[in-house]
C-alpha cells in the first residue's frame, strides 16, 4: 500500500507540473498572438483547413483557438481575419462564422475557460 501512495503522490506532482507548463505556454501563446500580424494569424488559422482537418479533433482544437483569438486580439484584427476567410467562400465558411461579430460577442461573454486563467479547467478527454 505504501508504494501505491508514493506513486499517487508522484503522479500528483507530475500533474501539477503539467498544469504549470500549460499555463506558461498559454501565456507565451498570448504574447505571440498579440505580436503577430494579420498574415501570421491567417497562416495559423490555415492549419485548420476544413478539408484537411475535419471531425472532432478539428472542433476540439479550433474552438479554443478562436476563443483565445477573440480574447487576445482587437476588433480590427478580428475584422481583417473575417474578411480574409469570408472571401474564401464555402470551404472556409466555418472559419468565417467563428470570426463573425455574433460569435465574438458570445465568446467574449462566456468563454468555456478564461484565456487568462492560471490553471486549465478540469476536463475529461
Amino acid at each position: 500500500m505504501t508504494d501505491d501512495l508514493a506513486r499517487l503522490d508522484e503522479v500528483w506532482r507530475i500533474r501539477n507540473a503539467a498544469a504549470t507548463t500549460l499555463a506558461l505556454s498559454e501565456e507565451q501563446m498570448r504574447r505571440a498572438v498579440g505580436g503577430a500580424s494579420v498574415e501570421q494569424l491567417v497562416a495559423l488559422i490555415e492549419t485548420f483547413a476544413p478539408g484537411r482537418s475535419s471531425g472532432p479533433e478539428w472542433t476540439r482544437t479550433f474552438e479554443p483557438l478562436m476563443e483565445r483569438l477573440w480574447a487576445w486580439c482587437d476588433d480590427a484584427t478580428i475584422a481583417a481575419l473575417a474578411r480574409v476567410f469570408g472571401a474564401r467562400g464555402l470551404p472556409w465558411a466555418a472559419v468565417a462564422r467563428a470570426l463573425s461579430p455574433e460569435q465574438g460577442m458570445a465568446s467574449r461573454a462566456a468563454p468555456r475557460q478564461a484565456a487568462w486563467a492560471r490553471l486549465p479547467a478540469f476536463t475529461v478527454v
